[in-house]
């Protein structure tokens, strides 16, 4: 036989970077593109096509919950129909007899299980308890409650009221000398250290030289101060704004947006050809990445990039090696705007921006590089000022040098979820970018080093939050991977809800500007805070069951409307939840470990059954908390204890 012909060595089809990139593959072994980007390159047969969607399965499922209200109002029982599931390849099974039913239902909700969760477990049991939710809880209609002090609050000023009010000369709207330097601070520690596409030490002798005489400042300085001002003012708390500066939080974000406005247009921000026009309206869409306003600009923002060579690495050589950096780190920073508000206002589409074959920024310090530099700086094995944002990167980098993450990412991004073996790969994708968190970022940190302390609490966040995605009920329910859950996989999924809520927290309280820690990593913790609560109905003990009351005490405490907005369905709906939750709660510290219950009933609880009184006192006596039972209630037989009274009172 003859030996194969140059051709018929070439795979068929493109490699899988290739293909995921919609660039041409030579189909080589490795292919050039690969070779080029340091890649692995590896062939898989295209995925057979799709078949056609059926009908809107979040619409079945909100008809079934709609069904199952009525049904509850009608005081009809399905309880024991409420977690059967019947595969549409198998033959009918025969009808268990009520006994049997009573007793898995019972198995399912016994006392032992929920007081020890690794003892007696019903392998069913999550989704038991998950299902049973009402519609409000299975699908709210909220994903994050917005603190007091959330800068969103405040929105970007409309073009028309910009372009209109320009009643003082911009130079006039800077502030006085000391104040420019305490902006300049804050945004250097607050700031800065999420973002470093700013070399500090070049730019503050040029900010201090012009805070003596803001009106002869250069058009891009002017764009790049008042970005750096909304910044600023964007991480400080109202408080700090008050002392600080004698002006309320809103009145500065207000002025200092418009007034950013103004000085990108001024240097005619949408026709650039300026690095530092650039680096100062990137600077302003992260100020309010959320707002319609800044989320269609960063689509212009891209473009200008893409026009000024920064997506090609190697694209002029006249330019020197420290421009080149600040490009690329500026091109990653535009690459991961785009790629986020394409997503959530796409619905998880994937985006349309890609990293390319640009490389990462280097591991160094700022002190590293120059202007006058001629070559790379020897890159640091430890961490470095920038190892927030290089962590952040490692995801993209992570994407397209391994195949199997890039297939399986998608899916966890757009929400499919196919069967059992999709996503025992999605585990294992996420197990790989932990690694990889673990080997270069998190071996020689130091937690009392807050940049690394926040680096290390979003890091964790992330990887819970995709955990806890693809293991939710209502992506398997959808998927039709409905199977029930074992103890292994329940234990991970409440431990990552409670891991990416006590993160989320962590970042909150740090120093660094809390809304870019929430933009860095994700702002849905709703669903996180349902599923916690649901599951403590019979999770009752433990260290992470403590953690977890403590987070939910936390959100009740910052969030007064969750107990005094009783028109509020979904509001309403979350406070039986926690009160059903805490009722087994309760009963554990007072049978368990004894506290006396006026000394175990935290305040917002008994805030919340107060207004229930409230809302109810005309229809029946509600007995409160504290008169529910006596002080020896573990002495109480549940089996005598009339639940469903206490379930329809909840459902008010």
């Amino acid at each position: 036989m003859p030996p194969p012909t140059a051709a018929e060595k070439l795979h068929k089809h493109a490699c899988s970077l290739c293909s995921r990139r919609k660039v041409k593959c030579d189909k080589g072994d490795p292919c050039a593109n690969c070779v080029k980007a340091q890649a692995q390159c590896a062939y898989e047969a295209p995925a057979p096509p799709r078949p056609r969607k059926r009908a809107a399965d979040e619409d079945l499922l909100a008809r079934i919950a709609l069904y199952e209200d009525l049904m509850r109002k009608q005081n009809i029982d399905f309880t024991h129909h409420a977690n059967t599931w019947v595969s549409p390849w198998s033959e009918p099974k025969l009808k268990e007899s009520n006994s049997e039913k009573s007793a898995s239902v019972t198995s399912a909700t016994s006392p032992s299980s929920k007081d020890n969760p690794s003892e007696n477990y019903a392998p069913n049991k999550e989704q038991y308890m998950w299902h049973n939710l009402s519609s409000e809880l299975k699908h709210p209609p909220i994903h994050i409650l917005r603190h007091n002090d959330d800068p969103s609050l405040h929105p970007t000023p409309s073009l028309e009221f910009i372009i209109t009010n320009t009643e003082s000369e911009l130079h006039l709207l800077h502030p006085e000398p000391r104040h420019i330097y305490r902006l300049w601070q804050t945004f250097v520690e607050n700031v800065n250290p999420l973002t470093k596409i700013i070399h500090v030490p070049t730019l503050q002798r040029r900010i201090l030289d012009a805070s003596g005489d803001p009106a002869n400042v250069s058009k891009p300085l002017s764009a790049i101060l008042f970005a750096i001002y909304t910044l600023s003012v964007t991480s400080m708390s109202s408080a700090d704004c008050q002392a600080s500066f004698g002006e309320t939080r809103g009145d500065l974000l207000t002025r200092y947006r418009a007034a950013t406005v103004r000085a990108l247009i001024a240097a005619d921000f949408l026709t650039t050809k300026e690095l530092e026009v650039l680096e100062a309206f990137y600077l302003f869409l992260i100020a309010d990445p959320d707002s319609g306003f800044n989320s269609t600009l960063t689509g212009a923002a891209v473009r200008l990039a893409q026009k000024m060579g920064l997506h090609r690495e190697n694209g002029d050589t006249k330019i020197s090696f420290f421009e080149k950096e600040m490009r690329i780190r500026l091109w990653w920073q535009l690459c991961g705007l785009d790629s986020r508000v394409h997503a959530f206002s796409a619905h998880g589409a994937k985006p349309v921006t890609e990293v390319g074959d640009v490389r990462l920024p280097l591991n160094v310090n700022d002190a590293d590089l120059h202007p006058d530099m001629t070559e790379a700086p020897i890159e640091h094995n430890n961490p470095t000022e920038m190892m927030c944002v290089l962590m952040k990167y490692e995801v993209s980098n992570w994407l397209r040098s391994s195949p199997r993450a890039s297939q399986v990412f998608d899916n966890i991004i757009r929400g499919n979820m196919r069967g059992k073996r999709m996503v025992e790969l999605q585990d294992e994708a996420i197990n790989e970018l932990e690694a990889n968190y673990q080997l270069k970022y998190f071996r020689n940190c130091d937690k009392r080093i807050p940049l690394h302390n926040i680096t290390q609490a979003m890091a964790k966040l992330a990887i819970a939050r995709m955990r806890f995605r693809i293991h939710h009920p209502r992506g398997r329910a959808i998927s039709g991977y409905n199977n029930y859950m074992n103890r292994e996989e329940s234990n991970m999924l409440f431990n990552s809800a409670v891991t990416s809520l006590e993160m989320a927290a962590e970042g909150f309280r740090s120093k660094f500007s809390s809304h870019l820690v929430t933009h860095l990593t994700s702002n849905f913790e709703v669903d996180a805070y349902i599923y916690v609560i649901s599951d403590l109905r019979w999770r009752c003990s433990g260290e992470r069951v403590s953690v977890a009351w403590k987070l939910v005490e936390d959100i009740y405490t910052d969030h007064p409307e969750l107990i005094d907005d009783t028109e509020n369905t979904f509001f309403v709906a979350l406070g039986d939840l926690t009160l059903e939750a805490w009722e087994e709660r309760r009963k554990e510290l007072v049978c368990s470990q004894g506290a006396r219950e006026y000394n175990a009933t935290p305040q917002f609880i008994q805030l919340l059954w107060d207004k229930r009184q409230t809302k109810n006192k005309e229809s029946f006596q509600i007995p409160t908390v504290l008169d529910t039972y006596s002080h020896n209630s573990c002495l109480v037989d549940d089996g005598d204890f009339d639940w469903d009274y206490w379930t329809e009172i909840l459902r008010f």
